[in-house]
């Protein structure tokens, strides 16, 4: 929405409780609201505005505030508890959340506060609940600024939406149509008393910069410019909306039968842009085991050179992040696999067949299927091992062949051939995951009949 000309300060009834509804309608279907209250200006004429509707009988909804407290000011817990009395003064359930967002080396501290205060959003949210953020136009216009600096592409341009999906919950802006300056105006005119967080004026910051040395001075030059960008990043997140449209109809044709995989066939019938579109909006489409991770332009650039374009489906890997944000992403026979990546080879152990075999994550267990034998000694000694590199595997005509053979006419893929689990009985290996040799000492005692059973993650082992 193209944000309203800016209040006279003079003017403080201009801004009216009932035009949040006009501002964002879906107020008014939310279950609960929970309004993020840092106690700072804008949040708390957010709170107050939501206050009023609900003195008025415009809001039937639950209401309550959620305070994050960073620990990074000395203040800390002095705007903790200012938050505490304003909300009871008022009546509104309150809920304070401690983290910690002291960032680690090599971190932004802006971009660490950011995450470790989501992270509490998604863990304090309720199902259902809406979390009501008080960013406004001028925010928009300096996350479009420090954005474009960072060389963003329209996903990042788009900036911040009215609404979106969080945790179990959604996300509500509905002050994104007003100026800064409405809001002051209104905090003057009610006298609502705020915080001030001294790191504000610490123009060390990016935002901070921005916020009083460029954005005053590019309206100085042009009175409308928050305005002209915002009205910018409407018309990116106009864009990006057809760039998902044009990925889901792309998806629809190079999707195979698990989500974490893409026909190679398919996406070379696409240039390499589309290729990009695709592959970003199918990262955001992954289950919850593989979501949260994104690639790069330089990434999705690699992607596209070294996996898609060169025409042959030899085995290729390409990876990046770190801990849980870890990714691999694998070409093999024709498809592209997304995954975590797997662990080191486990060593070797002995397996009572009476008992589920863990294995580590995410390659699930082994379980034996079938009931005793009539001499359940002829089932021992039981051995799990992996591969070494000379293991050779009975063939039904008496011949051999190399395990890695083997795997290749399963189609096992390479990521997964160090850790699939070789059953020995004795000194013979007498099964390769779930699959029985013949013309074993094992196969003939459980009478040639399959008796393992390999629970693991397909979708997260690739097979």
């Amino acid at each position: 929405m193209v944000p309203s000309v800016p209040a006279d300060p003079s003017a403080g009834t201009a801004l009216q409780p009932s035009r949040l509804l006009k501002l964002c309608p879906a107020i008014t279907s939310a279950k609960a609201l929970c309004v993020a209250f840092s106690g700072g200006l804008d949040s708390t004429v957010l709170l107050h505005l939501l206050w009023q509707l609900r003195n008025q009988g415009l809001l039937t909804a639950p209401l309550r505030a959620l305070h994050v407290h960073h620990g990074l000011q000395r203040g800390a817990d002095a705007w903790l508890e200012h938050c505490r009395q304003l909300c009871q003064q008022w009546n509104i359930a309150f809920t304070g959340s401690c983290v910690d967002a002291a960032a680690r080396r090599g971190e932004s501290p802006e971009a660490r506060a950011r995450e470790a205060r989501y992270q509490a959003y998604a863990v304090e949210l309720q199902p259902d609940e809406f979390l009501v953020q008080a960013h406004h136009c001028d925010d928009q216009a300096e996350t479009l600024l420090l954005r474009l600096m960072r060389g963003s592409g329209v996903a990042g341009l788009s900036g911040m939406p009215v609404e979106r999906v969080l945790a179990h919950g959604r996300l509500l802006r509905p002050l994104l149509g007003l100026h800064k300056q409405e809001l002051e105006a209104y905090a003057l005119h009610h006298k609502l008393p705020h915080v001030e967080d001294p790191s504000n004026a610490d123009h060390r910051y990016d935002r901070n910069f921005l916020r009083a040395e460029i954005l005053p001075r590019l309206q100085q030059r042009w009175p409308e410019a928050a305005a002209s960008l915002v009205r910018s990043v409407e018309l990116l997140q106009e864009a990006e909306t057809l760039l998902h449209e044009l990925a889901a109809l792309d998806l629809s044709s190079a999707g195979l039968e698990f989500p974490n995989r893409l026909s190679l066939p398919a996406l070379r019938q696409l240039s390499p842009a589309r290729q990009r579109n695709l592959l970003r909006h199918w990262l955001l489409q992954q289950p919850e085991e593989l979501a949260g991770t994104e690639m790069s332009y330089q990434l999705l650039q690699r992607c596209v050179h070294e996996l898609i374009a060169p025409q042959t489906d030899e085995y290729a890997m390409l990876e990046w992040g770190e801990g849980r944000k870890a990714r691999q992403l694998h070409r093999y026979r024709s498809a592209l696999y997304l995954l975590l990546p797997l662990p080191q080879v486990p060593a070797s152990c002995s397996w009572d067949p009476d008992m589920l075999l863990q294995l580590p994550a995410p390659l699930g267990c082994l379980q034996w299927m079938l009931p005793a034998v009539a001499n359940t000694a002829e089932l021992l000694p039981l051995e799990v091992s992996f591969r070494h590199g000379s293991e050779r595997v009975n063939k039904p005509d008496g011949h051999h062949q190399s395990l890695k053979h083997y795997c290749q006419q399963r189609g096992i893929p390479p990521w997964l051939r160090d850790l699939i689990p070789l059953l020995y009985h004795g000194h013979e290996l007498s099964a390769i995951g779930e699959d029985l040799l013949p013309d074993t000492m094992l196969a003939r005692v459980v009478k040639n009949v399959r008796p393992i059973r390999w629970q693991r993650s397909q979708l997260l082992c690739g097979w």
